[in-house]
């Protein structure tokens, strides 16, 4: 029995400390991105007349059935000095823009959050759409009788009644940040320079490359305790509303 010696190491680790830094980043970049695209897209398509309506969705559902595995090992090859990225490139006239995009640290993290992004939209989109369909035609009815321009109808009813189902994907969304494993495993494995490390490649690392099983179940714990906090805030503020709600009804 070592008590915590374990975390006391942790905290005084480098790669650690980098690893926390590049999950909170990919974390936080995810989010945005993930949310943003995914509610331009289902304001495209809801209610809107758009043909192929209903193939856009099943398009941008897609690439979230896929494996992760196979959209890892193909955005590898995309990303890849020769890769299809690089080829466009040189074939519109813009060679000068070609990169080793998974060999340079400063882009290496941005690929893969970019191929998460185009993995992981698809999900939100459908939690958004289904709550927009369960916005009644009475509201937009009501909204062409006063006038309303289109972008007043997304920013006053779209957008505020998108707010329930917004907090609760951000918070999947911070849960499957910092538990992203297999498309760094496969696309960089953690480099150039550690610049693409994140907890649970370091927590892999230490536990089946270098067998330090305790050391890999203290980052364990500390990636469980972010977790629960982020849950904890946003079970607090389902609480809070569920509150005011009530008292409402007494009043």
């Amino acid at each position: 029995f070592i008590g915590f010696a374990n975390y006391i190491k942790l905290f005084r680790d480098r790669i650690f400390f980098l690893s926390l830094i590049n999950t909170t980043i990919y974390t936080v970049a995810i989010i945005v991105l993930i949310n943003v695209f995914a509610i331009i897209f289902v304001i495209i398509i809801d209610r809107a007349v758009i043909k192929g309506n209903y193939f856009l969705r099943v398009l941008f559902f897609i690439p979230a059935i896929l494996p992760t595995v196979l959209i890892g090992s193909a955005f590898k090859r995309i990303f890849a000095p020769f890769g299809a990225l690089n080829m466009i490139l040189v074939g519109i006239g813009l060679p000068f823009l070609k990169r080793t995009w998974l060999g340079v640290p400063s882009l290496a993290l941005m690929a893969i959050i970019i191929t998460t992004v185009w993995q992981s939209a698809g999900w939100n989109l459908v939690i958004y759409f289904a709550r927009l369909r369960e916005i009644p035609k009475e509201l937009y009815e009501s909204a062409d009788i006063d006038g309303a321009t289109p972008w007043q109808i997304i920013r006053f009813i779209k957008l505020p009644l998108l707010k329930g189902a917004i907090a609760i994907l951000v918070v999947i969304n911070i849960i499957g940040g910092f538990k992203v494993f297999d498309l760094v495993y496969i696309m960089t494995s953690g480099g150039p320079a550690h610049k693409t490390e994140v907890l649970t490649s370091y927590l892999y690392y230490q536990a089946f490359n270098f067998h330090n099983y305790g050391y890999a179940s203290s980052v364990a714990v500390i990636m469980m305790i972010i977790m629960l906090f982020f849950s904890w805030l946003r079970i607090k503020g389902t609480l809070k509303k569920i509150g005011r709600a009530s008292c409402r009804e007494r009043v």
